[in-house]
């Protein structure tokens, strides 16, 4: 349990890093980023707490946000980055009807989640 709580407190830490830049995260470290979150959930997902679950939610929108942005380029990453936006969308979707599962509201998750990035 202790190194999912570690892995997501990295992986946050690392988005807000990510947020504040006022460049484009080139597509290696983008693309890198957007692995580790993806083999945290997939080897982790049931043993997240609701706040790592949090956590991960917000970190899956921006993801998406961001790569869909990106796909709309034309350039030689565009499948790719549409592949990360659906991957980041299906595993959003997942965490907020897991989310909802367990009492957290819509209301309370988007209150969370723009703490994290206050």
């Amino acid at each position: 349990m202790e190194d999912t709580k570690t892995a997501m407190a990295d992986l946050t830490a690392t988005m807000k890093e990510y947020v504040k830049m006022e460049e484009e995260l080139e597509f290696g470290a983008f693309s890198a980023y957007y692995q580790e979150l993806m083999d945290c959930l997939q080897a982790d997902y049931q043993l997240l707490s609701a706040d790592e679950l949090v956590q991960a939610q917000a970190i899956c929108g921006i993801i998406s946000a961001n790569a869909q942005s990106r796909a709309a380029k034309k350039d030689a990453n565009r499948k790719k980055f549409s592949k990360m936006k659906e991957k980041s969308e299906f595993w959003q979707g997942a965490i907020v009807a897991r989310l909802k599962k367990e009492g957290i509201s819509e209301a309370e998750l988007a209150e969370k989640t723009e703490g994290l990035w206050a």
